[in-house]
C-alpha cells in the first residue's frame, strides 16, 4: 500500500497566512512578500500554500509502489531562524550557482536556509529557481 503525502495544498491565501501567523514580525512579512513576488514572477504560477509551506507548480510522480502523488516544484517556508528554501531535484545540481548566492546553509538535499533575504543575492536566487523549474518541466509532469 503507498504512502499518502502529508503536505498538500490548501485554500489559505498567503497573504493572509502571513498576517495571522506573523502579526508584528514586519521584517519576517515583508521579506515572504519579497519572496513571493520573486517566485511569481520566475515560475509564472500564483502562490498556493501547502500546509506551512509557500508553493510555486506542482509536478507529478509515482512512489516505489506505483502511487501518485502530487507536490510542489519550487517555494518556502518561514523558519524560527529566517526562511528554508525548497528545490525538489535537489541543490547539488546547481553547485556553481550556489557558491555565488550568498550566505546560506545547506539541509538536507532539497532544502536551503537564509536568515535573510539581505544575505543572499536575488539575481542569482532567480537565475537557480528558474533552471531548477527547468529541470523538473523535463523530468516531470508539471503543472503551473
Amino acid at each position: 500500500m503507498g504512502y499518502t503525502n502529508k503536505t498538500q495544498a490548501t485554500e489559505v491565501n498567503p497573504e493572509s497566512y502571513l498576517k495571522e501567523n506573523y502579526a508584528g514580525k514586519e521584517k519576517v512579512q515583508s521579506e515572504a512578500l519579497a519572496l513571493i513576488e520573486l517566485y511569481s514572477q520566475v515560475t509564472g504560477s500564483p502562490c498556493v500554500m501547502w500546509n506551512k509551506i509557500f508553493g510555486f507548480g506542482k509536478h507529478y510522480y509515482q512512489d516505489s509502489t506505483g502511487g501518485e502523488h502530487t507536490y510542489l516544484i519550487t517555494g518556502f517556508a518561514i523558519s524560527s531562524t529566517g526562511f528554508t528554501l525548497y528545490n525538489m531535484i535537489g541543490w547539488e545540481h546547481f553547485s556553481k550557482e550556489i557558491e555565488q548566492l550568498g550566505k546560506f546553509k545547506l539541509s538536507g538535499k532539497s532544502c536551503l536556509a537564509i536568515k535573510s533575504i539581505e544575505h543572499i543575492d536575488l539575481e542569482i536566487l532567480k537565475s537557480l529557481v528558474k533552471s531548477s523549474c527547468e529541470e523538473m518541466k523535463r523530468r516531470y509532469k508539471t503543472e503551473w
